[in-house]
């Protein structure tokens, strides 16, 4: 399966945000430092997103990710702890969300919309 619209979270047919479902199986937000992110990083990433009233995009959806195949979606851990903050995440929750099971090992998602 192709990428159907570049680096973006947004899906350009339904006008809404697509947001991972669950953590991701090497999500920064789990417990013990799954992606091995060194001092400091995590919080450095969220600042940095949250600065910029942006949302934090899955890094295995990220073109250079686990699954560059799947069109990005935004983080769920950042997604629900951050998400509200964000102007990004406020007009998502406005726009209605995409949810997307993160991938399993066998490279494709669906989505269930809100």
């Amino acid at each position: 399966m192709a990428r159907t619209n570049g680096g973006s979270i947004g899906d350009p047919e339904t006008n809404k945000i697509r947001v991972m479902s669950e953590m991701c199986s090497t999500c920064v937000f789990r417990p013990g430092n799954l992606m091995r992110l060194r001092p400091g990083r995590l919080k450095e990433i969220i600042d940095r997103n949250r600065a910029a009233e942006s949302l934090l995009t899955c890094h295995q959806t990220l073109d250079y990710g686990d699954h560059p195949e799947l069109d990005p979606a935004a983080c769920h851990g950042f997604f629900e702890r951050y998400g509200r903050e964000v102007t990004a995440g406020r007009l998502a929750l406005m726009l209605g969300l995409i949810r997307i099971d993160p991938p399993n090992g066998d490279s494709h998602a669906h989505g269930d919309q809100d």
